[in-house]
This record gives C-alpha cells, sequence and structure tokens, in this order.
C-alpha cells in the first residue's frame, strides 16, 4: 500500500483544475488496477501563494500521515523550498504544474521529480516556427498582462528572437475585459505595413476576448498568428462551444483530442466517465502523473523503498502517455513529451494536428540555456491560479 499526500491548488480562472488533476490521476490508477494499492490524502494550498504554509502542510504529509510520497501541484519557486526536507527524509516529492516556468537552475534532487506540459517549450517552438515562416523576420507581440508575468513569456521571444525574428512591437493587455483594448497595435500595424507575423500568449476568458478583438485586425491587416498552449486551449472551448468566431491561428501544444494513439483514446473514456466531462488538459496532467506513481507502485512492491534508487529507476522507462508517450529526464527529473503543431482555419472551420519531429534535440537545447537573472515579474502565484 502507497500512502500518497496531494496539494491541490485553487483557481478563479479555472475552478475546477484541482478536481480535473486529482480524477485524472485517480483515472489512471483505476485503468490500470491499482487504485486500492493507494491511499490519498488530499489538502488545499489556495493560490500557491504562502509559501511557509505549503511547507508546513508538505511536512505534516510526511510526518502525521506518514506519506511515503507527497504530490505538490505549484510552480517551481516551490521546488527548492522542498527539496531539503523530501531529501532528508528521502521521501518522493512530484511538483507537478503546466510548465509555465523555466527553472532558474536544472540541476535535479535525489528525491524530486518536476512533472509538466512543457507550456515553455511548445511556446518556444511557436516563436521558433513564426521566425521561420517569416520571409522578412519582423513581428509584434500580444500578450496578456497575467500571461506575460510568467517565464513563459521569455520562452516565446527567445524562440523568436534566436532563429532572426526581430521583435518590433508588444501590445500587453488588460486583464479585465471592459479595459481591454487592441487600438494600440492596431495603429501600429496600420504604420507597419512589413509586420504581419503576431504572437500570441493568452489564457481562459482573457483568450476568448482577444479572440473577438484581434478577427478583424486578421482580416484587415492580413495577419498570421501564432499561438501559446493556452490560447489554442481556450480556442478548442471556443469551437467545442459553438462559437465559430474566431481568427486563423496556429502553435504548439503537447496535447490535443484527436489523437488517434490508443493512449489517448482509453484517457478519454476513462476521463470522461469519471468526471462527467470532456477530457482535458488538467485532466492529462493528472493522467501522466498516475503513470508515474504506477510506476512508483511496482519499484515499492518489489520491496525497493529507498527514495533516491527510486527516481533515477524511473528515467528507464517510456511512458505510455495520451500525448504519444513521455519521458523522464535522468539528469534533471523533469518530465517531457511530444509536442503537436495545431492549425485552426478561421472561425474554428478547419482543425489540424501535426506531431514535432526532433523534440529530444529541442529539449536538449531548452535544457541548456540559462535564463537571465532578475527579468522576470517574481510573482509566487501557481501559473493559472489567481
Amino acid at each position: 500500500m502507497v500512502r500518497a499526500g496531494i496539494l491541490l491548488p485553487r483557481s478563479t480562472l479555472f475552478p475546477a483544475i484541482g478536481l480535473d488533476i486529482l480524477n485524472g490521476i485517480k483515472s489512471c490508477l483505476k485503468q490500470h488496477g491499482i487504485q486500492d494499492e493507494f491511499i490519498f490524502k488530499t489538502d488545499n494550498i489556495g493560490f500557491g501563494i504562502e509559501e511557509a504554509e505549503i511547507y508546513t502542510k508538505a511536512e505534516r504529509m510526511l510526518l502525521q500521515e506518514d506519506a511515503d510520497l507527497v504530490i505538490v501541484v505549484a510552480d517551481l519557486n516551490i521546488k527548492e523550498l522542498l527539496e531539503p526536507l523530501f531529501t532528508s527524509f528521502n521521501k518522493l516529492l512530484l511538483i507537478v504544474n503546466m510548465g509555465a516556468g523555466i527553472p532558474d537552475s536544472w540541476s535535479s534532487a535525489p528525491t524530486t521529480i518536476v512533472h509538466s506540459l512543457n507550456l515553455s517549450l511548445q511556446a518556444r517552438l511557436t516563436g521558433k516556427l513564426a521566425a521561420i515562416e517569416n520571409e522578412n523576420k519582423k513581428g509584434a507581440f500580444a500578450l496578456s498582462y497575467y500571461d506575460a508575468g510568467y517565464r513563459q513569456v521569455y520562452a516565446i521571444m527567445n524562440g523568436f528572437q534566436q532563429n532572426g525574428g526581430e521583435t518590433m512591437y508588444t501590445h500587453v493587455t488588460h486583464i479585465k475585459n471592459e479595459e481591454l483594448t487592441l487600438e494600440p497595435l492596431k495603429d501600429f500595424l496600420s504604420e507597419n505595413a512589413e509586420v504581419r507575423s503576431l504572437l500570441c500568449l493568452f489564457t481562459a476568458d482573457m483568450a476568448d476576448w482577444f479572440c473577438e478583438a484581434v478577427t478583424p485586425l486578421q482580416k484587415q491587416f492580413n495577419l498570421h498568428l501564432y499561438a501559446a498552449p493556452m490560447l489554442l486551449e481556450a480556442y478548442q472551448a471556443r469551437v467545442s462551444a459553438g462559437n465559430l468566431i474566431g481568427p486563423a491561428i496556429k502553435g504548439y501544444t503537447s496535447w490535443t483530442p484527436e489523437l488517434e494513439n490508443p493512449a489517448n483514446i482509453i484517457y478519454k473514456e476513462v476521463f470522461s466517465m469519471a468526471a462527467n466531462k470532456a477530457a482535458n488538459l488538467f485532466g492529462l496532467l493528472g493522467w501522466d502523473t498516475g503513470l508515474l506513481l504506477k510506476e512508483i507502485h511496482q519499484r515499492i512492491s518489489t520491496g525497493e523503498t529507498n527514495a533516491a534508487a527510486i527516481v533515477p529507476a524511473l528515467a528507464n522507462t517510456i511512458y505510455d502517455s495520451p500525448r504519444g508517450w513521455m519521458k523522464l529526464d535522468p539528469s534533471s527529473f523533469y518530465t517531457y513529451g511530444p509536442c503537436h503543431l495545431i492549425s485552426w482555419s478561421a472561425n474554428g472551420a478547419t482543425k489540424k494536428a501535426e506531431q514535432f519531429k526532433g523534440i529530444e534535440e529541442e529539449w536538449t537545447a531548452f535544457t541548456a540555456e540559462k535564463f537571465p537573472p532578475d527579468t522576470n515579474s517574481g510573482w509566487r502565484n501557481t501559473f493559472l491560479c489567481i
């Protein structure tokens, strides 16, 4: 029997985020017939801001609940805080998030795994794509104030600029709909006819508002729109809800419902039955966490209880993820998986998905970069949790 603590966040943007992740974990374990081999203790950590509280709750899981492992759904700043505790206890720590952050250092800790959907890697690839497809290499950025507070904005800009892209203009929108405007961007495009690539970073309602506002601009200025992953997720929800007013848009993401691999077909069916809703990215994040738990359970059931031995052993497995596959980087103990280029035609009329070839090389290049110090907002809340 494996005792697992789970510290879940809350979010006003996505109120069901914690439940979806938990349903994803439990659905995966049930599918593999080992749900009864786990005892879960859950607690809430709010937006992930109160780090001392998170530390206390994680410590309580170890001391009072005698947890074999603790899953903390929070951003990377929590990793540095909790690593020494779990190393000293020789207990497993899984930091789980969407991947909008980039660590200051990719160094590993002996009992810590970081599992994400690699949003920053996909943003980097989207920036690279915009530069490669744009003959004159000139582009503009449209970002929400919220999304631009995380290092994914560095990833998409760096991907663009490292491949010859020249940033001509950056427009940051307000997080309230009544104060969102693209007029400054429109004025810029009117005066700069050579700029026709627009790289976009928006989430949830902000993505929906942006789609409404940018659609006439795309028609007026013949814009090519490149979207970060959460904007693509919002576009999918928009089309599914029957709102067929939107721009033509493309970008990289980790997963799309149309993937035809057997693991994805199973995930969609099992998750939807458990959660009474369609499969989504948060359920996927939980499902892939469940794949790691399955492998951990297998190690423990054979008598291996040394967390420092279990973590590197997990890097020897290629996990059958709904994304296509998932791996644990043996150098950093961060998970990664394939990326898919999603291309929507105008008004969501058609959708095309293509798997990116060469992700191993891109992952190596991505993790070799050093993030410039003192160049981020310093926000401590978990991405998507406000």
